[in-house]
């Protein structure tokens, strides 16, 4: 049995606008285990963005529970970024002018990484994304699979569990994010880290997951394997199996927010 990484239980979040409630979040429960990809799926303003930044640290839940290797983060009054590593991806957020190499040293700073231990961290994460080669380039010369490759080895210095992907292939062309969708598996074999995955594009999404949980409405409305999702929809074709964005399209009505 794998260790479980994330356990997340009956989080809520609640935002109050001028006196008016809003639930983003009303319940949503999970678990991710070492080694496995999980992706949060739903349509725009199901509460999946605000569940990953509660996930993350970046927003207080209004109630609920989210812990990382058995450790409730927020019950605490410091939250502990250690276990958790975020990939922001796109084209900012490194100084062009700078080596790859360099960047990593400011943000394993940031990470109150010990010095004596930065360069072999740093080589060990550009090793990972297979950036080994181009550590002393100067970033802005990237191609942008590759400033997505810095943006998964930033995340991984200091070792964390897990990690959080937003649209981690937003805006690549199709090779370019084949070729993420490659890091990303060899580095769950090689590492065992787990992940929770957030995307639109069905295809990446079933490429990529051991496990797929629907939310709408703020709510967890199914979970399954990519297989058990379209067993779910009960989409059938003569010719063929029903592919995950079929599935996922008759799963839509019932995932928009009530109003």
């Amino acid at each position: 049995m794998k260790k479980e990484i994330l356990t997340v239980k009956h989080l809520q979040k609640t935002f109050d606008n001028h006196g008016k409630k809003f639930a983003a979040v009303k319940d949503v429960s999970l678990k991710i285990h070492q080694g496995e990809i999980v992706a949060l799926i739903g349509p725009n303003g199901a509460g999946k963005t605000t569940t990953v930044s509660m996930v993350g640290g970046f927003l207080n839940p209004s109630s609920g529970q989210v812990k990382i290797n058995g450790h409730d983060i927020w019950k605490s009054k410091h939250f502990d970024h250690s276990g958790i590593g975020v990939v922001f991806g796109g084209e900012l957020g490194f100084y062009g002018r700078a080596s790859a190499y360099d960047n990593l040293v400011f943000f394993a700073n940031l990470n109150k990484i010990k010095w004596r231990q930065q360069r072999s961290e740093i080589q060990r994460v550009l090793k990972l994304v297979d950036l080994q080669n181009v550590a002393n380039k100067q970033v802005w010369t990237f191609s942008r699979g590759m400033y997505q490759r810095l943006h998964i080895a930033r995340a991984l210095l200091g070792s964390p569990s897990l990690l959080l992907l937003d649209e981690p292939t937003n805006g690549l062309d199709v090779e370019i994010a084949k070729e993420i969708h490659g890091v990303l598996q060899k580095l769950v074999k090689n590492t065992g880290v787990a992940i929770l995955l957030t995307s639109h594009i069905m295809s990446e999404v079933e490429a990529l997951s051991d496990k797929i949980i629907l939310i709408g409405d703020g709510k967890v409305k199914e979970t399954g394997t990519v297989s058990e999702i379209i067993a779910k929809s009960s989409v059938h074709h003569i010719d063929r199996p029903a592919t995950l964005e079929e599935s996922y399209l008759a799963f839509a009505p019932e995932l928009r927010r009530e109003q």
